[in-house]
């Protein structure tokens, strides 16, 4: 999201969040993303991908922005665009004109905490978002209706649905566009005789690697071409690899590691089928990359997804958690004819210069500030 807003609105925005350099903390400075110059503040750094940090990244991010008030508003600033809960209860009661909010996922985050002690905060955490959620003026959600309604109801009356406005997620078809198959399996060194199944995203239980993986080995027993390629990084990398070693399976499931934008871009594009695990989300930007390259899709039922899936046109969407029933359908999704079409007309609806121009409309100080 952050380099969708910065591509669209450019230098009339200033960046503040962690870093993952080994620069200057505190402080504002100068960076650089797609070609845009703009101001970055650098409010600490984060721990290599992968790596679980001796406290969470959120609390350290919420203590960083509360340590570094005064030096953030000496760019003068009077308006906010927030999409980080922990970042709103950080900066909510400082002096602004306007703040923007905006929910990636509408599920509690200490839900699927990594630390078990979060867990137990999950009530004070709601509580206290919902309080903060007084002071802002528009408030967004990345989500499908029936995830928005949940959140609403998780609030016991705190929040009303007219005050929640559904924005999804964005794809920038410039990055993320069809490419050839061959062409993109070429660069990687991907055999075209392969049946290649590609899972972009964290690498996280949540995100569900081992449904993915239980599917994936009943399917290889059908089809012993057969290819998945998990594109990202995370927590649970070295658990994944570990399976991945146990069922003998290094020579057909690949992990890649932490990807530029263009290299995951080739990989979705050497794709037959891309796959979605996950347990929950809020409105997959992955699955809109996918789109945007022409593909067919299989999920889970998770928010967004019956938005950006036409069972039986360009994938599928898999209701409950079952491996036998997941590889069935990456096995019909492969038979699918007009998934390249239906793929590109959908992510067309979220393309990132529509997505600039909502945002613009609901939220006044982005007016008349379209890049």
């Amino acid at each position: 999201m952050a380099r969708a807003l910065m591509k669209l609105f450019g230098d009339r925005l200033g960046l503040v969040g962690m870093d993952r350099g080994k620069g200057p903390v505190g402080r504002w400075t100068q960076k650089q993303i797609l070609g845009t110059r703009f101001r970055f503040f650098p409010a600490g750094t984060a721990e290599p991908l992968g790596r679980k940090p001796l406290l969470p990244a959120r609390l350290t991010f919420y203590a960083a922005l509360r340590r570094f008030r005064k030096q953030i508003l000496s760019l003068g600033c009077k308006a906010a665009f927030i999409q980080a809960p922990e970042a709103l209860l950080a900066v909510h009661k400082w002096d602004w004109g306007s703040l923007c909010f905006w929910f990636a996922g509408v599920g509690n985050p200490l839900e699927v905490s990594r630390y078990s002690f979060a867990r137990s905060l999950v009530e004070l955490f709601d509580k206290s978002l919902y309080s903060a959620l007084d002071r802002v003026a528009v408030i967004l959600a990345a989500a499908d209706e029936e995830a928005i309604r949940q959140l609403v109801s998780r609030s016991n009356g705190r929040l009303a649905r007219e005050r929640l406005i559904q924005l999804p997620t964005c794809v920038d078809t410039s990055e993320f566009r069809l490419r050839p198959l061959d062409i993109a399996r070429a660069e990687l060194g991907i055999s075209e005789d392969d049946l290649v199944f590609v899972s972009s995203g964290r690498i996280s239980r949540y995100k569900g690697w081992e449904l993915l993986l239980t599917a994936f080995e009943r399917f290889l027993q059908r089809h012993p071409n057969a290819r998945l390629v998990f594109v990202g990084d995370g927590e649970d990398r070295p658990v994944l690899q570990t399976n991945i070693a146990a069922r003998y399976l290094e020579s057909s499931v690949k992990i890649t590691g932490f990807q530029t934008a263009q290299k995951v871009a080739s990989y979705l594009n050497a794709a037959n089928v891309v796959v979605f695990g996950s347990v929950a989300e809020g409105w997959s930007a992955a699955m809109l990359e996918a789109l945007a390259c022409g593909k067919a899709l299989v999920s889970t039922e998770v928010s967004g997804a019956n938005a950006m899936i036409v069972p039986g046109k360009n994938g599928f969407v898999v209701h409950g958690r079952n491996p036998k029933t997941f590889a069935d359908a990456m096995e019909q999704a492969l038979q699918l004819k007009d998934a390249e079409a239906v793929s590109l007309s959908i992510a067309a609806r979220f393309d990132l210069k529509r997505f600039g121009e909502r945002l613009a409309g609901l939220w006044p100080p982005l007016r008349e500030s379209v890049a």
